[in-house]
């Protein structure tokens, strides 16, 4: 017997020191992974309370809170306790009964209705409402015994106050200062948030799902407002057509100021006309003034080209009657040179006379070639001056043609052209002159060429020492060459 009793003691005891083990480690007991017990709401927001399990002697107890909920503990003496979710270990606890209940912390939505009741105006109206509700105060909801059916009663009545308190248009919907469709909604929330019988928990939100009203007073209401509206458009009307008739008289005083404005308007442009018709006849005697100048100038111009032509056409006749006397020379020295060499050619001289045949030759090639280059310089200077004067004669043709369409530019356009014409006709004079000079230098240097070469061969005859007369008539030839050419 008393082994017995020794073996039950220990087992006890190992039992005991199994579960302080596991405590301490943070082993529960129960199986890891296993599904929780489905809580019964029995008010609907609230468990059942429960006795809490201990072990350890009594001294340690487990408690596990779902997501969504709390637990709210009723340990001895007197304390209560709130716990979030979670798993917790409770150690340490006094003797005496612990109890636990699990509190749905979880919004939620509840519909309630119909809601019937007679309005202020003693009509019938209907109401569903949807409310949003939440626990606030769970020690609170703990201790209530039934917090949803109190929702709904303070509803109903907060439903029936707002519809005996106001009139039918403002409960369906009717805009106003004392109805509109959020106004039921709020009134009830507000209602309901200051209900002490619901202290714990939160009114989210109110609304109006769906109301129902008395159809002959809204067949009324409508009726009303068609005469409403009527009456509205018939008064809109007869003042659209007050202004209409306003407006006519205003357009037709109106057109009167403005036919007046055209009457003074229309005087004061013919006077106007009138006036720029006598400053147009007075700018085309000025331009025909200006006109008539212009053309005696450039009949002025003209007539100092024409005499400008006739002196250059007797200078170019002066020079040909110099270039015919040049040529005179030439004959005559050739004369000479054709004596000279018969003179030698007496003398019986073979060789002397066939080195004379051959220097007469190179003179006469080089007093050819000379001749060409001066009458292709003499071509070239005609064609020059005749394209100049053309150019000249094509400017002052278009001027003139430009006459008709530049009136206020043509007096300075003319100064300027003719101080470019006074430019070029000095410039031309210049190169004239210039010119002039050259050909009177190229002839004097054939002169000198032509006596240079005669007294050469007279010389020769007299004087066998002497230098070489050809010699001396192409260094003067080259000479000459070089001076056209420069």
């Amino acid at each position: 017997m008393n082994t017995d009793i020794v073996s039950t003691v220990q087992e006890k005891v190992g039992d005991a020191v199994g579960e302080g083990v596991s405590v301490l480690k943070g082993e529960t007991g129960a199986i890891s992974g296993a599904p929780l017990a489905n809580f019964h709401f029995v008010t609907g927001l609230a468990t059942v309370p429960r006795a809490l399990l201990r072990q350890a002697f009594g001294l340690v107890a487990h408690l596990v809170v779902p997501p969504g909920t709390v637990a709210v503990t009723h340990l001895p003496g007197g304390e209560r306790r709130i716990y979030q979710p979670g798993s917790y270990t409770l150690v340490g606890m006094q003797p005496g009964a612990a109890l636990v209940q699990w509190i749905d912390m979880r919004r939620r939505q509840m519909t309630i209705g119909p809601v019937e009741g007679w309005s202020r105006d003693k009509w019938r109206v209907r109401l569903w409402l949807a409310v949003d509700v939440e626990v606030s105060d769970p020690l609170k909801i703990a201790a209530h015994r039934e917090p949803l059916t109190a929702l709904v009663s303070a509803v109903r009545n907060g439903a029936l106050c707002c519809i005996e308190q106001h009139t039918h248009a403002a409960l369906t919907g009717a805009p106003g200062d004392q109805g509109g469709i959020d106004a039921p909604a709020a009134i009830i929330l507000e209602r309901l948030r200051n209900d002490p019988a619901l202290d714990g928990l939160a009114i989210i939100n109110v609304r109006v799902i769906e109301r129902q009203g008395d159809e002959r007073q809204i067949e009324a209401a409508t009726a009303a407002t068609v005469a409403a509206a009527q009456i509205d458009e018939e008064l809109r009307v007869a003042a659209a057509r007050h202004r209409a008739h306003l407006q006519e008289i205003e357009a037709a005083a109106a057109l009167a100021a403005r036919e007046h404005n055209i009457r003074l308007a229309s005087a004061a442009a013919a006077a106007r006309e009138k006036l720029l018709t006598q400053q147009a006849e007075v700018q085309q005697a000025t331009l025909a003034a200006r006109l008539q100048v212009v053309m005696a100038q450039i009949q002025a111009q003209v007539s100092e080209i024409a005499r400008e032509e006739q002196l250059w056409q007797a200078e170019q006749m002066r020079l040909q009657a110099e270039w015919e006397r040049v040529q005179q020379q030439l004959l005559e020295a050739h004369h000479t040179d054709q004596q000279l060499r018969l003179m030698e050619g007496q003398q019986g001289m073979l060789r002397a006379e066939g080195e004379l045949a051959l220097a007469a030759e190179e003179k006469r090639n080089a007093h050819a070639l000379a001749l060409a280059e001066i009458q292709q310089q003499l071509a070239e200077q005609r064609a020059a001056q005749a394209q100049a004067q053309a150019e000249r004669r094509a400017a002052h043709e278009r001027d003139l043609l430009e006459l008709h369409l530049r009136y206020e530019q043509m007096v300075a356009e003319q100064m300027q052209r003719l101080e470019q014409w006074r430019t070029e006709h000095i410039q031309i004079g210049v190169q004239q002159k210039r010119q002039h000079e050259r050909q009177m230098a190229a002839i004097a240097g054939t002169a000198q060429i032509a006596a240079a070469a005669a007294a050469a061969v007279v010389s020769a005859t007299g004087n066998k020492s002497g230098a070489n007369p050809g010699e001396v008539a192409d260094a003067g030839l080259r000479a000459l060459q070089e001076f056209v050419e420069a």
